[in-house]
């Protein structure tokens, strides 16, 4: 299978020689690496349009289970090789703390132009939070000393606010909806992006984690681990940012087609991407030779493990039915098999500001580090609350290019 490498800041694409014009459309989407040090790529594995069985094909237990699983028809995509890390992670969330201190401090950090303000990135890249007279100028970005352990000025990580936004193509193509004009259609929504350390704390009680909630998401030895304490929300939030401030500005700087996209998999594309990567595997192997084929985890994981320390599956990936579980862009509806479009089934209903919980759930995929061993599977399958934090729940991304 074509595989692509190459990189948007510390995002990679890279490829085999599949289509030439696509190849070198991707491989122009290069910028120069993160300044986080020792960090890993975030790497992306070409997925081509197929079918596949839907659902279980193995639970056979009754008529009605046999008939739900159905096959599918994918189109092709890229998808991460691994989980999104702590640093890929807290690359966006530097980005979204310098850009509000930049908008804060105004002066020679920003740039007006025709009415607008712009980041002036040389500078912004650059503030010295250590600086006194900086400290001094931020304000209401500071948290009260009082707040804080060790009675210091520092940034409010709930400060660190991206505001969301895009147009709803779901809802617009509605039929009733049909003379309302675009703008009805263009959503916004503020999301807090700094992830959730003390889930840590919450999800196990009775438990000594203090250790993984003060250092698991700001130490340099969880660099390369997956970020965990992240919502779908977040997740969302992580996905826009890369479309707009890697993929779409690389494009558009380079003259390339526009139009590439980071998300969020749908269940369909996950399960697809999952059947490919233990397509092959003998079942009646040993549990051990199952592990080297990336389909069961290794047991023995008490907490998440460095993204790359399994063995890729046959398509590629790593940790697909372990390590964390990862959300699905797609909405959790328990009879959703039976309505389901075959052509790239997904379903996706409510939005942040939903009150219904029903309306507000998300699917999850995949076992992760807590589970036990019956529950370590591809086939796994529940949902959460979209603004749900959890130290055993992370992504991956989707990426979808112009043809």
């Amino acid at each position: 299978m074509n595989k692509l490498i190459a990189f948007v800041c510390i995002f990679v694409l890279a490829f085999n020689n599949a289509d030439a014009q696509k190849s070198f459309r991707l491989k122009k989407l290069v910028g120069k690496k993160s300044n986080l040090s020792s960090t890993l790529p975030l790497s992306v594995v070409e997925i081509p349009t197929g079918t596949f069985i839907m659902g279980d094909e193995n639970d056979t237990t009754t008529v009605l289970k046999k008939e739900l699983s159905k096959p599918v028809l994918i189109s092709g995509f890229y998808i991460s090789q691994a989980e999104i890390t702590n640093a890929q992670y807290k690359e966006f969330v530097y980005w979204v703390r310098d850009s509000i201190a930049a908008r804060t401090l105004g002066g020679d950090y920003v740039i007006i132009e025709s009415g607008d303000t712009a980041v002036n990135w040389k500078l912004a890249s650059k503030i010295n939070y250590s600086d006194p007279e900086i400290i001094s100028r931020l304000g209401d970005l500071l948290i009260d000393p009082s707040k804080t352990i060790n009675n210091k000025r520092a940034i409010d990580p709930q400060k660190l606010i991206y505001l969301l936004q895009g147009f709803n193509y779901l809802e617009a193509a509605k039929k009733e909806n049909k003379n309302r004009p675009p703008s009805d259609f263009i959503y916004k929504y503020a999301v807090a992006i700094y992830p959730d350390t003390l889930c840590w704390m919450r999800d196990f009680g009775y438990s000594n984690n203090e250790q993984m909630a003060v250092g698991y998401f700001s130490s340099p030895k969880y660099q390369n681990y997956p970020v965990v304490g992240v919502s779908w929300n977040q997740a969302n939030a992580f996905c826009d940012w890369m479309t707009k401030q890697k993929i779409n500005t690389y494009q558009s700087k380079n003259k390339l087609s526009e139009g590439g996209k980071c998300r969020l998999p749908t269940e369909a594309e996950w399960a697809y991407a999952a059947s490919l990567n233990q397509a092959n595997v003998n079942t009646k192997k040993s549990s051990s030779e199952e592990e080297k084929e990336g389909n069961v985890t290794t047991q023995g994981k008490i907490f998440p493990v460095y993204v790359n320390d399994s063995k890729k599956g046959k398509a590629g990936l790593y940790n697909m039915a372990d390590n964390v579980s990862e959300w699905m862009v797609t909405s959790y509806y328990e009879g959703g098999e039976n309505f389901q479009n075959r052509f790239n089934p997904d379903i996706q209903f409510g939005t942040p500001e939903s009150q219904s919980k029903f309306q507000r759930r998300k699917v999850l995929r995949g076992g992760s580090w807590k589970d036990s061993p019956s529950m370590v599977t591809t086939t796994n399958r529940s949902y959460e609350d979209m603004d749900a934090t959890h130290s055993y729940i992370g992504f991956r991304v989707v990426v979808n290019l112009p043809e």
